[in-house]
């Protein structure tokens, strides 16, 4: 395989249990490069109810850069308040422009601070971590990546480092910069839970080895299945509770990000294009029609199916629907891991799911980043920040 096509050459698996299995890894090539970017003080903005803003950010850093990539596949992970990528040695210059761009239109659309940064992986390497790819499949249309080997968290607390991450962070704020966000929209609603409560979860294993890890992520997985069933009963998305919303604010969070730099006219059209669509969208969806060769009455299935509510970039991290008492099992199973120091985990509950969407075409090339609403994974990671700090201070 040529290096800038790594990823899309990957083997491909199709259950959700491998990302435990380091034999279905392979590591990063030499040339390439870890993009991080995260939220400063999203707690802050979660707290001041801006949580979907938080989100649309994070989702637009990959959208952005992803828009960049033409035909050529990366490895690209939403984390709620930020993003992870992966890209090889010729995307670099045109990233760094993407998140410069980026930076400014968090700044500017929702004072925002958005930390973002590239990191060569020789530099994980020196510091005795990895990054392990591997792919499994969601769906038909949805393959997702998977990562391993401690380089993912590695280069997001590097990035996050104030002295140490200099070097690899974009400060620059460059007004001329420019990112292509087409594909980005949020136009659902929040969708509630079909059991009652909708929780982001984060765990973090303890061991001294990767081979002992991927064990306990393993046992882990295999009972969070156990007591929550298949992916069918516990996704928090599900065709009955999705409805697209004529909420201003929320809709504003879209328009926000498509026409950062665009002129009052640009913004104004921008507007009611996104109200017409939503207007048709309810409409085709509704009579289940089928226009320019889109089943619109197979639509919110193949939404369900296409969400990223499971992933793994050596910390697990779900967002469920279940039952209260599901949760209680779930965090009496988890609390008696902590105790054994052989995991640490944060839990947020909420009644319902958010939804940002990333849109390559209306025909099954679709794709939905979930969170728990309130700020379920940047929650659920103070959480287990406060464990992690019991378990090493």
């Amino acid at each position: 395989m040529t290096s800038d096509n790594f990823y899309s050459q990957l083997p491909v698996y199709t259950d959700f249990s491998v990302v435990s299995d380091l034999s279905k890894y392979l590591k990063l090539p030499n040339d390439w490069y870890i993009v991080a970017a995260d939220i400063q003080n999203s707690t802050e903005a979660i707290q001041a109810g801006h949580y979907k803003a938080v989100n649309i950010v994070g989702v637009s850093v990959i959208t952005a850069i992803r828009n960049i990539t033409s035909s050529l596949l990366i490895p690209y992970m939403f984390g709620g308040d930020g993003a992870s990528l992966c890209i090889p040695v010729s995307l670099v210059e045109k990233t760094k422009e993407a998140l410069i761009a980026t930076k400014l239109m968090a700044k500017k659309q929702f004072n925002l601070n958005l930390r973002v940064g590239i990191v060569p992986i020789d530099v994980v390497r020196n510091a005795n971590r990895e990054v392990l790819v591997s792919r499994y499949k969601v769906s038909d249309c949805y393959i997702q990546v998977a990562f391993s080997g401690g380089g993912i968290e590695y280069v997001d607390s590097l990035i996050k480092d104030s002295e140490k991450g200099k070097e690899y962070r974009l400060e620059n704020t460059d007004q001329d910069s420019i990112a292509d966000y087409s594909g980005l929209e949020c136009r659902w609603d929040h969708v509630p839970s079909q059991h009652g409560e909708t929780i982001a979860l984060i765990v973090k294993a303890l061991a001294p080895t990767l081979e002992e890890e991927s064990k306990i992520y393993n046992e882990i997985i295999l009972k969070i299945r156990q007591i929550y069933g298949d992916d069918k009963k516990c996704s928090p998305v599900h065709v009955g509770g999705l409805k697209l919303t004529n909420n201003n604010q929320k809709l504003g969070n879209e328009l926000n990000v498509r026409t950062f730099n665009r002129d009052k006219v640009a913004v104004f059209k921008y507007w009611l294009i996104l109200r017409f669509q939503n207007v048709l969208g309810w409409i085709f969806m509704t009579l289940k029609l089928n226009v320019a060769g889109i089943p619109w009455g197979n639509y919110k299935n193949e939404l369900v199916e296409n969400t990223d509510f499971k992933k793994f970039d050596g910390v697990l991290r779900e967002v469920i629907s279940g039952t209260q008492s599901q949760r209680e099992e779930l965090h009496h199973y988890l609390n008696e891991k902590f105790n054994k120091r052989q995991c640490v985990f944060g839990i947020h509950k909420s009644n319902s799911a958010l939804i940002t969407c990333m849109i390559d075409n209306r025909l099954c090339e679709h794709y939905h980043f979930v969170d728990a609403s309130d700020g379920g994974y940047a929650n659920a990671a103070l959480h287990m920040k406060e464990q992690i700090k019991s378990v090493f201070c």
